[in-house]
């Protein structure tokens, strides 16, 4: 057994490295030792917009999704903070008393953090919170759920006692995808609207978690702007986004907070009778 006195075993930095990885500057590869700040300083790099390529026209500011087995790295906690909007999503953590003491940094996070607006995602806009475990149905005079999804949501099975399955598949994939969210005053028919959307621009990939353990450990990580690697990345990630659930839900299981919303299409056709819809001779013009 180790004595208390023993230096804390670690890897030399012979194993260190880091290139560019193609063309397009700030685009490198990093492995060895503490490759999570490869990604720390990139989501730096472009909140400060250090490569003209970056900037965007009507940008409300910088924005992540991502995905990781844990996150608690303090660094990349508080330059997430500094993001306009941010949704990272992580696998979900056992009940256990050390396992919820985890939550709080993370739950502290989300308080004081804005999340990803719903409605900057065409695939989420038909989504709503489910009532009771149900679909919620909606009606003429529904309002449309266009919140916000908090910063740091999970995913997944929670490790269960007894004679169940021990290790329950997980969300593995390590992934940050950067890019803005914009504004428009215009709909896509020329009307009056309010528009938000996200355009995806640089993707980070690595083996290494979000965690301040994966700086001990010999990691790999790196920058690309690959148009079908960065869009193929948020796809992904908004699937991961849509399906995800509350930072400590009640759920063991995969159980997605969010659900299509269901139509009361009868519903829908009375108010348009009220209206005068049904009659080509009505004179009604709102």
């Amino acid at each position: 057994m180790a004595s208390d006195a023993e230096p804390r075993r670690a890897f030399s930095d012979e194993f260190d490295d880091s290139f560019p990885v193609d063309a397009e500057l700030s685009n490198s590869a990093f492995f060895g030792r503490n490759v999570l700040q490869g990604l720390v300083d990139g989501i730096d790099d472009f909140i400060q917009l250090r490569q003209r390529r970056w900037s965007r026209y009507r940008a409300l500011g910088p924005a992540l999704l991502g995905s990781a087995m844990w996150i608690d790295d303090p660094q990349l906690i508080s330059k997430i903070s500094e993001l306009y909007a941010a949704c990272i999503v992580v696998s979900k953590q056992g009940r256990k008393p050390h396992q919820l003491k985890k939550l709080d940094q993370l739950a502290k996070l989300n308080e004081r953090t804005p999340g990803m607006p719903v409605k900057a995602f065409s695939v989420l806009t038909e989504l709503a919170p489910k009532e009771d475990g149900l679909p919620v149905v909606v009606g003429p005079y529904s309002r449309v759920y266009d919140r916000t999804v908090p910063t740091i949501r999970t995913l997944g099975f929670r490790k269960l006692p007894g004679p169940v399955e021990s290790s329950p598949p997980i969300l593995h994939a390590k992934m940050a995808l950067l890019g803005h969210l914009w504004w428009h005053d215009e709909d896509g028919i020329s009307s009056v609207a309010d528009v938000v959307g996200f355009q995806a621009t640089r993707l980070w990939v690595s083996s290494a978690n979000f965690t301040s353990s994966s700086r001990r450990s010999l990691e790999f990580g790196y920058w690309t702007e690959d148009p079908a690697l960065v869009q193929g990345a948020e796809r992904f990630l908004v699937k991961l986004m849509r399906s995800s659930e509350a930072l400590d839900p009640d759920s063991d299981s995969f159980d997605p907070e969010l659900a299509p919303v269901e139509y009361d299409d009868e519903a829908m056709f009375e108010a348009l009778a009220d209206r005068g819809w049904d009659d080509p001779d009505s004179n009604y013009d709102e």
